[in-house]
């Protein structure tokens, strides 16, 4: 009955040894494999193409990066200790693999007494060097994020900080600018033709040169609306953005004689109302400001899209125009195409960024004498075959 259970015992240590998940391997007391299971042959023999018992009958340097010796000085050490490691080769020998670690195990073996080496791959110790890293770096993640959003609330501070000192030295510049312009408009109306000529072209230089501080001041004022304002997006039809454009600088387009058109079929784009106003009547100012003395100004809205995903907007004249060189130019702050005319160069930097705050494709194409169009889009629009006039300003 005893050698029935003693059967029984050695068949059932023997499956769970082949059906092990963990490489395992029995080796002789010279270091050669008797036996290694499936996990084990799939892991470490030197060949692809490996069958069941192959491992049996070779050295286990043969699998290592050690020589003989080394490879049973770690034995003899391991089985004293209870665990050694070795470079394992793994599937290629062109493919150096980390140091396996292994528990030992001695056996005795029943027929001839000898004592024989359980080698074990240590899946719990590598997991567990594994854990550790991964915490490690876990922690290491945790500190980066705490820093970077420490940097990105001081960032925040500094942003409000420098967007109040820009307001208030806006506001506060725009007062006694306004001071000095309507004194020097009074002192004109009321003593130029007592002036000499040369008197009387000073106080036409310190006007022009008050109101140029004037709106550059009006335009830094903008300019830092269009990077700080708080982004409120809602549906806006682009019909009526377009109507309010116009209507606000009318009279300027009616000075000037502009013929303005607008084509296509209105959509619903999603935008912050004000900064999209801030675009449209930068654009057409522009069209304005440059415009050709030698023929009349004409200016074309064209539209397009279906809804606030696919949508474009083109805003051409025929004005002086711009050079290739100036198209990505003329969106850096106070860059000026023509020096000759009065402006900041602001105007355009602040629409190419509310452009971007809202992720919007921002372009400008033009040609010398013969006018420029800025085009605003959202995803991607095909172009109509016949645009259907939509209304006209």
């Amino acid at each position: 009955m005893a050698t029935e259970n003693e059967q029984l015992a050695s068949d059932v240590l023997g499956s769970a040894f082949f059906a092990s998940p963990y490489a395992s391997m029995i080796l002789d007391w010279g270091g050669r494999i008797l036996v290694a299971n499936r996990r084990a042959q799939r892991s470490f023999h030197p060949s692809a193409s490996a069958t069941d018992r192959e491992l049996a009958g070779l050295h286990l340097s043969e699998l290592t990066r050690c020589d003989a010796d080394t490879v049973l000085s770690r034995l003899r050490k391991g089985a004293a200790s209870g665990n050694t490691g070795f470079p394992m080769i793994g599937n290629s020998a062109t493919i150096l693999a980390p140091e396996t670690e292994f528990r030992v195990s001695l056996l005795r073996a029943a027929a001839k007494g000898e004592r024989l080496m359980l080698l074990t791959q240590d899946q719990l110790r590598a997991n567990a060097e594994s854990l550790r890293q991964m915490n490690e770096l876990r922690s290491k993640l945790r500190g980066e994020l705490r820093q970077a959003r420490e940097d990105i609330l001081s960032l925040q501070e500094t942003l409000l900080t420098m967007q109040a000192f820009a307001r208030a030295a806006s506001h506060d510049l725009r007062t006694p600018i306004g001071t000095l312009i309507g004194s020097l408009q009074f002192f004109s109306d009321n003593y130029a033709d007592n002036l000499p000529g040369k008197a009387l072209e000073f106080l036409q230089h310190m006007s022009r040169a008050a109101r140029q501080m004037d709106r550059l001041t009006t335009e830094l004022l903008d300019h830092s609306v269009s990077t700080a304002a708080e982004m409120k997006l809602q549906d806006v039809r682009l019909e009526d953005a377009i109507k309010e454009a116009c209507d606000s600088l009318e009279q300027q387009l009616q000075t000037c004689g502009a013929q303005l058109a607008v084509t296509g079929k209105s959509c619903l784009v999603y935008a912050e109302p004000t900064l999209l106003h801030l675009v449209l009547t930068n654009i057409l100012s522009n069209a304005i400001k440059y415009r050709d003395p030698a023929r009349p100004l004409e200016i074309e809205i064209a539209m397009q899209g279906r809804g606030r995903e696919q949508w474009s907007l083109s805003i051409s004249d025929n004005g002086i125009g711009l050079s290739e060189a100036d198209r990505y130019k003329i969106f850096q702050p106070f860059h000026r195409v023509n020096p000759d005319i009065e402006g900041s160069g602001i105007g355009l930097s602040t629409c190419a960024e509310i452009c971007r705050r809202h992720k919007w494709a921002f372009e400008a194409h033009g040609e010398l004498g013969r006018g420029a169009v800025f085009t605003i889009s959202a995803g991607a629009i095909r172009q109509p075959s016949d645009p259907e006039i939509f209304t006209a300003c």
